[in-house]
C-alpha cells in the first residue's frame, strides 16, 4: 500500500495537469454561458467557496495541488482558465494561468494574475490522489466520450 499512495498522487498529479491545462473547449466540448448544468456548477462552486478557502489556508488531511477555474475577458472574448499556484496575501488573490488561451490575448499560459474572486468559477484540489471540486468538469463528462469521461471520474472523488 505504501508504493501505490505515490504512484496514485503521481497518476493524479499527471491528470490534474492535464486538466488544468483544458479550457471547456480544450476537452472538445464548449456548452456555453447560458447551459444550465454549466451555471447550475459554477453556483456550486461558489457557494463552497469558502470551505475550499478553509482548506487551503489551514490542510487538514494532506490537501494539495489547489488550483482556480478564472473567467478573463479582454476586446476578443471571454474565456475561462485554470490557474495554478494560487496565493491569497493582503486581501488580494494571485495564481498562474495553466494553459494558453484560444480568444483572449490579455493573458498567457505561465502569467501571474490578480484573481477576482467575482471571477471565479470552479476550484479544485487533490487528497488521497482523487481530486475535489471540479464541478464545472462533471458537466463537461457528459458531453465526452466515453473513454475520456471514464478517466475523469476514476480520479474524481464524486464523480
Amino acid at each position: 500500500m505504501k508504493r501505490l499512495v505515490p504512484i496514485l498522487r503521481l497518476m493524479a498529479t499527471a491528470v490534474l495537469g492535464f486538466l488544468t491545462g483544458c479550457s471547456n473547449r480544450s476537452t472538445g466540448v464548449d456548452l456555453g454561458a447560458d447551459d444550465p448544468e454549466m451555471a447550475t456548477a459554477v453556483a456550486k462552486a461558489r457557494a463552497t467557496l469558502p470551505d475550499y478557502w478553509q482548506l487551503f489556508e489551514h490542510p487538514e488531511h494532506g490537501e494539495s495541488d489547489f488550483s482556480l477555474k478564472v473567467e478573463v475577458s479582454d476586446k476578443h472574448g471571454t474565456e475561462h482558465f485554470w490557474v495554478v499556484d494560487p496565493q491569497r496575501k493582503d486581501g488580494k488573490i494571485f495564481g498562474t494561468v495553466d494553459n494558453d488561451p484560444e480568444l483572449v490575448k490579455n493573458v498567457k499560459a505561465g502569467d501571474r494574475i490578480q484573481v477576482d474572486e467575482q471571477a471565479i468559477s470552479d476550484w479544485g484540489y487533490v487528497r488521497d490522489g482523487k481530486m475535489h471540486g471540479k464541478y464545472t468538469l462533471r458537466v463537461l463528462m457528459k458531453h465526452m466520450p466515453a473513454k475520456e469521461a471514464e478517466m475523469y471520474g476514476q480520479i474524481l472523488a464524486d464523480p
